[in-house]
């Protein structure tokens, strides 16, 4: 509000003192901008509007051309949905059928035209079809620069012919300056977290901000993506009852902005 104090020719605004600024809660999203996009449409229906929703993706996958290995395979081992993103830079007959580790990868196999089977899980519960089904012919696992559950060895050890892969890396990215300008001000930040890669270089990026100022909540998928954010000490960690987007949904739920947990950092015990 302006007030408007005229002396002879002399106009002078007063403003009145203003109280400072409120700032919102906010949820960050670290994972790719698609992904990050359809978690976001499902954070505003199921939880309101009286949060902000920043994207700031901390990975980003790159797909050098790849030669398949002369196999045979019968079925394809699929732990991430970024390995469908690879398919189109592969090189070799690959086989139809897929095992998959949760819905959501077998739902996007499916749309690309394999047999896909979930194991509507984590990787040891893909572990254990894989185990319990024993399918004949050898298995092709297109995983990551870091490949989650040591499946290919695990699998071999038990007999199960395996061979692993690489179709993708993640090069990694800074916080975006508005994730970082909502980080250097009070209030509380959630962090949805999808990985124990993603996990990793989020604590390296909080860690290189010059200035941390919000209390900071974690949601994390799985116990090994809690555990660089445990380390960190740089906030409460929930993990998820499962491996999936709606248990995220569900430690989100409510959010955790009155947790007594959430404290001021800096602040004394």
């Amino acid at each position: 509000m302006k007030r408007r104090c005229d002396r002879g020719n002399t106009a002078v605004m007063l403003r009145q003192s203003r109280a400072p600024a409120v700032v919102r809660p906010a949820v960050i999203l670290t994972r790719p901008a698609a992904q990050s996009a359809r978690f976001a449409t499902q954070l505003r229906a199921r939880l309101g509007e009286g949060f902000d929703i920043l994207t700031a993706p901390l990975m980003a996958p790159e797909f050098p051309a790849t030669r398949l290995p002369d196999g045979p395979f019968s079925a394809l081992i699929l732990t991430s949905g970024t390995a469908l993103e690879a398919l189109p830079h592969l090189t070799g007959a690959l086989p139809r059928r897929a095992y998959c580790v949760g819905h959501r990868t077998a739902e996007a196999a499916r749309a690309l035209g394999l047999d896909a089977v979930s194991a509507d899980g984590d990787a040891e519960a893909l572990l254990a079809l894989l185990l319990d089904q024993r399918p004949e012919g050898g298995l092709l696992h297109l995983h990551g620069e870091a490949p989650r559950g040591d499946l290919v060895a695990r699998l071999m050890a038990a007999g199960v012919a395996a061979e692993g892969l690489c179709v993708y890396r993640q090069r990694a990215l800074p916080l975006t300056q508005a994730a970082t300008a909502r980080l250097a001000q009070p209030g509380p930040v959630a962090f949805p977290v999808f990985s124990p890669q993603t996990a990793e270089q989020l604590v390296i990026a909080l860690a290189s901000l010059p200035t941390l100022t919000a209390m900071l909540h974690f949601a994390a998928i799985s116990r090994a993506t809690a555990a660089p954010l445990l380390r960190s000490c740089l906030g409460p960690v929930d993990v998820a009852a499962r491996p999936e987007a709606a248990a995220m949904l569900d430690v989100l739920d409510p959010l955790p902005w009155d947790n007594p947990r959430l404290e001021a950092r800096g602040s004394n015990d």
